[in-house]
């Protein structure tokens, strides 16, 4: 009988999915750094990056959508941290305009 290496199981998918998700906020994180040097240090907006965040998770979105994986109550927690966000986000907003001029 002739053994056969296995080359790829389900730990090793396991292994890589979870790389990948660490490359991918690396990524995400350091751009949304990037933008944030170029608004405070040289006054610019960045929006063509942020785009690419957003567009960059939508395959994921549609994916685990069609897979059914989302709770029922999803859309009530994307609200609730939507509205977090975008107060957190207007406050840092007013901090950094005070305390730049």
């Amino acid at each position: 009988m002739i053994n056969k290496l296995v080359e790829k199981d389900e730990r090793t998918t396991s292994v890589e999915n979870a790389s990948y998700k660490i490359g991918f906020h690396f990524m995400t994180y350091a751009i949304f750094l990037d933008v944030m040097y170029r608004c405070i240090r040289f006054h610019e907006g960045s929006f063509d990056l942020i785009l690419i965040i957003l567009l960059s998770c939508l395959p994921a979105i549609i994916y685990q959508y069609k897979k059914k994986i989302y709770p029922k109550n999803m859309i009530r927690n994307v609200a609730l941290m939507s509205m977090i966000i975008a107060i957190f986000s207007f406050l840092l907003a007013v901090v950094i305009k005070k305390f730049l001029n």
